[in-house]
């Protein structure tokens, strides 16, 4: 029986991977800037291994909560520009503790249609009665018919397989003054917004409403995830999160390489978010036929393309291996079934490797669509 995992690559640097032998470009996973390869982050987690613990072994509850964790927090925070941060065991794991937290001050679940499968578990995992939307005005109906004063409204920025971005600002319009809503920003934090704080600076949003979630394990190139937002939301989380209160926190060697990593981004990120965005024109050139027009809310480091059919897969395939990348076929929950091609161009790709990329796809544009 076949396990479901893709085929093992064995990493062969930040760009390339070895697949049985040959090396390949790899334009897959969302280590977005290659910081997981940046020498002076390899040289704080070794440092902070070498002269600490591996693991704590505990809840940060009872003896688990290290001076390192809370000052990882505060730079999260700062970074931000939010009131407080909290750090989760990681970022799949974050909308649930964020939901756990907020589930006291809410009296149900609005879940918006087509997000990641995380905030579906998220929901589930708060305890409050569930609704499902897909436009705002639907969340305004939800509410009305289950008699909710105090909806948690589920949402996310960027999608995980389209790097499309959904408007949160018609959503918040539609909730209730006293409602909550719970944001999943894990492909937007480090990438958008002019400081790279998100789907919501891009928005320039400001609402205290907001709990946004989000991963250490994409632009960070860490291990983790964090939730951030409201001064009240640690001691929420603390008290009403069954999954942080019993749960074992990210190791502390990630935890002190998290300033080293803020600081990069405060140093690079704009220059890293240009060239992405250098890459994201090359590659809406190609994807749209070559008219220099974007594609309707694409903004970030992803795209999706989804095969026409098993043999056109194989083709595109075959294509890619012929100019020295490796294919990114997946297959993911809340994608489509028999899969798509899941492109992430980071900014150490140089433009090389990103022409070839698009010329390839130029050359197959009736094997695929956008996902």
């Amino acid at each position: 029986m076949k396990s479901g995992l893709a085929t093992a690559a064995v990493p062969a640097g930040p760009l390339h991977v070895l697949v049985r032998g040959e090396r390949r470009t790899y334009l897959g996973g969302s280590d977005y800037f290659r910081v997981s390869w940046h020498p002076e982050v390899r040289r704080v987690l070794a440092a902070a291994i070498r002269h600490g613990a591996v693991d704590v072994a505990a809840s940060r509850l009872t003896t688990g909560n290290l001076p390192v964790y809370v000052e990882a927090e505060k730079a999260l925070a700062s970074w931000m520009g939010l009131p407080a941060a909290v750090l989760t065991a990681s970022g799949y794991s974050a909308p649930m503790v964020a939901a756990q937290a907020l589930a006291t001050r809410c009296d149900g679940a609005v879940l918006v249609r087509g997000t990641h499968p995380c905030l579906r578990d998220a929901a589930l995992a708060s305890g409050l009665p569930l609704a499902e939307v897909s436009v705002p005005d639907e969340l305004m109906d939800a509410c009305r018919l289950q008699g909710w004063q105090r909806p948690l409204l589920l949402q996310e920025g960027v999608g995980a397989l389209t790097g499309r971005v959904r408007a949160l600002a018609p959503w918040l319009d539609a909730l209730p003054s006293e409602g909550a809503c719970l944001f999943d920003d894990a492909h937007g934090v480090g990438t958008l917004g002019a400081r790279g704080r998100g789907a919501l600076e891009l928005e320039r949003l400001r609402d205290p409403r907001v709990v946004v979630a989000f991963t250490l394990s994409k632009a960070f190139g860490l291990y983790g995830g964090v939730i951030a937002g409201p001064r009240w939301l640690p001691a929420a989380v603390w008290k009403d999160s069954r999954a942080a209160r019993g749960g074992t926190p990210i190791p502390p060697a990630y935890a002190a390489a998290i300033p080293t990593v803020l600081g990069l981004l405060s140093a690079r990120g704009k220059e890293w978010r240009a060239r992405i965005e250098e890459h994201r024109e090359r590659m809406m050139r190609a994807m749209d036929g070559g008219h220099d027009t974007d594609l309707p809310g694409h903004v970030g480091p992803v795209y999706g393309l989804v095969p026409v059919d098993a043999a056109a897969q194989r083709r595109l395939s075959r294509q890619l291996r012929a100019v020295g990348i490796e294919p990114p076929f997946i297959q993911y929950p809340g994608g489509p079934e028999a899969g798509l091609f899941r492109f992430s161009l980071s900014s150490a790709h140089p433009k090389a490797t990103v022409s070839r990329l698009a010329a390839v796809l130029e050359a197959t544009r009736k094997e695929w669509r956008m996902a």
